[in-house]
């Protein structure tokens, strides 16, 4: 394993057709024919369906035959929730995951839907409320005719949301060599429902924006492929303030006082990056590992001072920075699939394992990368590509096939 090194890193120079941030729409025009917000919680719900049951935990495939049942834990599949459509009748795919304050908030895109030799463009982002716990329900949807939603961040009081993802170049209005589809935008929640007439967005370079994470007085962004990096944006001003320069910026999520990025090397290595805007430099730490597919859904998480990784064909590996031995988690789940996304709470760490469905694994003891217990649920024929935890409730991703919400109940509950 190659050992970490720390260098400084040029701010690249960003054209100013490309940080003015400005109260624009999704097409860069003076109408919202792009975006459309649906609050009819009746309409909305036709797409959810309740189920309450206690899920059943297959550990033939897995390395524990105890069931979490032992501690007094057990997981209920609340819901499912049927991925929305766009105009032209296409299914969407679930894409992005976050939790705030007993609502879900959940992006969508549409998922290599080929016109001719042009892809074709639309996303979606719901708002799921919790609050009855065992009876979930839609509550608001925003869509994208022209604009595919890959990640989203919810400001802290849940005002404000923020998306990133790509459109077409071509119609994007934006006169700029270095913009090939990637946009960030803002949207405003007031009362917990989205509102359509104010949006604002800037164009960033590459293809698309894959990851967004919030931070302060600004956001941090990550976009690839070529051409892509990791950029920080001020939130008052919506405008690229430092970036650098990596194609294939995964993901990016908050780490100590820093932003922990992960990235694919030339050579198919999965690369973190711990960037210190405020000095302008990257520490850079290179796994070793080649992570296959290149192009996949390559996700990090932070938490409890370890950087949880999906990749891909490796499965899941959870890095200590600071220690001499920095690998200290790592599953590969079996099957045919691979990790496409991962969480975690305070005692499991969960994965999304595409065709496979989910898998959920103790965190590992002091010493010892394997988990201690392993179990996996198939929630059916669709392909787990994200999930989320709070603690309480575990969102999973099935991309054209929508959700499924589960609620982890404690021996205390």
């Amino acid at each position: 394993m190659r050992k970490a090194y720390t260098k400084k890193i040029t701010v690249l120079a960003v054209m100013v057709a490309i940080i003015g941030g400005c109260n624009i729409l999704s097409n860069n025009e003076s109408d919202n024919s792009q975006i459309s917000v649906q609050n009819d919680i009746q309409t909305l719900n036709k797409r959810l369906k309740i189920v309450n049951q206690e899920i059943i935990l297959d550990s033939t495939r897995a390395k524990s035959s105890i069931s979490p049942t032992t501690d007094g834990d057990k997981f209920i599949h609340l819901a499912n929730v049927e991925s929305p459509v766009d105009a032209d009748g296409n299914r969407l795919s679930a894409t992005s995951i976050e939790i705030r304050a007993n609502k879900v908030y959940v992006s969508y895109h549409l998922n290599e839907k080929l016109s001719g030799t042009a892809k074709i463009y639309a996303g979606a982002i719901d708002i799921i409320d919790m609050n009855e716990a065992d009876e979930p329900e839609i509550i608001s949807s925003v869509s994208f005719e022209d604009t595919d939603i890959n990640a989203i961040e919810i400001e802290e009081n849940a005002k404000l949301i923020w998306l990133t993802g790509g459109r077409n170049v071509s119609s994007s209005g934006y006169e700029t060599g270095t913009h090939n589809g990637a946009v960030l935008g803002e949207l405003w929640i007031n009362d917990d429902v989205f509102v359509d007439d104010n949006y604002r967005e800037i164009p960033l370079p590459s293809f698309s924006g894959n990851d967004i994470v919030d931070q302060g007085t600004n956001l941090y962004v990550s976009s690839g492929a070529t051409g892509g990096g990791f950029y920080e944006v001020s939130k008052s001003g919506l405008e690229v303030l430092q970036s650098f320069s990596y194609n294939y910026a995964k993901s990016i999520d908050k780490r100590e006082d820093d932003i922990i990025g992960l990235s694919i090397t030339p050579s198919g290595e999965a690369q973190f990056n711990m960037i210190d805007f405020s000095s302008s430099s990257v520490n850079e730490f290179t796994s070793g590992f080649s992570v296959s597919p290149v192009d996949g859904k390559n996700v990090i998480e932070h938490r409890d001072a370890i950087t949880y990784a999906a990749m891909g064909n490796l499965g899941v590996k959870g890095y200590k920075f600071n220690d001499s031995e920095p690998l200290f988690y790592e599953y590969n789940a079996p099957g045919g699939d691979a990790a496409n996304g991962v969480t975690a709470d305070g005692k499991y760490v969960y994965i999304a394992n595409g065709t496979d469905g989910l898998f959920i694994t103790t965190n590992p003891k002091s010493g010892n990368k394997e988990p201690e217990s392993v179990y996996n649920w198939d929630n059916g024929s669709g392909s787990a590509n994200f999930v989320k935890t709070d603690g309480r409730y575990i969102i999973l991703a099935n991309g054209t096939d929508g959700l499924n919400i589960l609620k982890k109940k404690t021996g205390s509950d």
